[in-house]
């Protein structure tokens, strides 16, 4: 497998603890977005101004994801699955 090129959010370079109105931000998200499609959450905290890196942690999808998402909705393709 390909080793990871990114840092994940909680190894980021600085040592400042993540401020408490971001931390109840995310956490609001996270319940606005509980049974939601993750295409539609993504979306929707774009539309909120989550930036893309900020929703891939929140979602647990990489952050291409949600461009993805947002040029489905923009040219209203449909969703294909994958055959698993």
């Amino acid at each position: 497998m390909a080793k990871r090129k990114r840092k994940p959010v909680a190894e980021s370079s600085d040592n400042h603890p993540t401020p408490v109105g971001e931390k109840i931000a995310s956490l609001l998200a996270l319940l606005v977005t509980r049974d939601m499609d993750k295409d539609d959450a993504a979306i929707k905290l774009d539309g909120i101004g989550f930036a893309a890196r900020d929703i891939s942690v929140l979602l647990d999808v990489g952050s291409n994801y949600v461009n993805v998402a947002k040029h489905r909705k923009k040219s209203g393709a449909k969703k294909t699955r994958r055959k698993a």
